[in-house]
């Protein structure tokens, strides 16, 4: 599996990519080499499928793999656990900076893996914080870093909050023309009393009952949470989904009744694409769909 490192980010990312595999983990797709005959620098991937998460959870290129709701909360607990390793496992902070799906591959035993190292970036020794030019996805993005050039490692969890959206519900971030979001999806189930409809319907024909259900609201509350100012590190983002998991022996989140994610989800205003021409301090900012 081929990954083509983007112009103007190549060398720092390459040696970068590079140093991630001394300390290999599990959940990060196994580098094997490099090749330099390309017009860009391309790193080699150990091959372990070609299924990718975006595939399989909005039914694309005739993915035939469907994900249970005890898949989906494993996969986002080792996704969530890889961030953090990327996080605290090295000198300085690595920041991902383009947490999603189309960056995570479940492999033939189901383990998520994630690879596309190409924007990361690592923080400077001590500090907590480094200013870079804005790059990403669209509808990743934190505000806070597109509107003030600053990497912090809470823009991954920002990122992470909408993975998390889109691995219950099942849909995409954006709409076709980029011009509505998932959260006018989001206001449109609550509005109408339709509750349900905030889950993927693969989820609902399992039939998990009351457990499920409760696990469900403390995931969504979660993961709300994340995508507004509320955003916490990463560790604790890892702690919260393995309590979900092991629920009912462990209480899920306080506060994740119906009624508190319907005011966590009216209270929302994420930016909307077409901010992305409104800022005049932000020149050229790179970005992906």
């Amino acid at each position: 599996m081929l990954e083509y490192l983007i112009r103007g980010y190549s060398r720092s990312h390459f040696y970068l990519c590079i140093g991630l595999q001394p300390k290999f983990n599990l959940q990060i797709l196994k580098l094997l080499g490099c090749c330099l005959e390309f017009e860009h620098l391309a790193l080699i991937y150990d091959f372990c499928g070609t299924d990718l998460l975006s595939d399989i959870l909005h039914d694309e290129y005739d993915c035939r793999r469907s994900l249970s709701w005890t898949s989906r909360l494993r996969i986002a607990s080792e996704i969530a656990s890889v961030i953090a390793y990327l996080h605290n496992a090295f000198p300085t902070p690595i920041i991902f900076r383009d947490i999603k799906p189309k960056n995570v591959i479940i492999d033939q035993h189901g383990v998520a893996k994630l690879f596309g190292f190409s924007l990361s970036i690592s923080l400077p020794p001590g500090k907590l914080q480094v200013e870079d030019d804005v790059i990403g996805t669209l509808g990743y993005l934190d505000p806070a870093y597109f509107f003030s050039n600053i990497v912090t490692q809470k823009i991954d969890v920002y990122s992470f909050g909408m993975l998390l959206l889109q691995l219950l519900t099942g849909r995409k971030l954006l709409g076709e023309d980029y011009s509505t979001t998932i959260f006018e999806f989001l206001n449109f189930c609550i509005d109408t009393a339709e509750l349900d409809g905030l889950v993927d319907p693969k989820i609902l024909g399992e039939g998990g009952g009351v457990e499920q259900m409760e696990q469900i609201q403390a995931y969504l509350h979660l993961a709300l949470r994340y995508v507004l100012h509320d955003i916490p590190f990463i560790v604790d983002v890892a702690k919260q989904l393995r309590k979900i998991e092991r629920y009912p022996h462990q209480l899920p989140p306080l506060g994740s009744t119906w009624n508190t994610i319907c005011s966590l989800i009216r209270a929302q205003r994420p930016w909307s694409p077409s901010r992305l021409q409104s800022n005049p301090s932000i020149s050229s900012p790179t970005l992906y769909v």
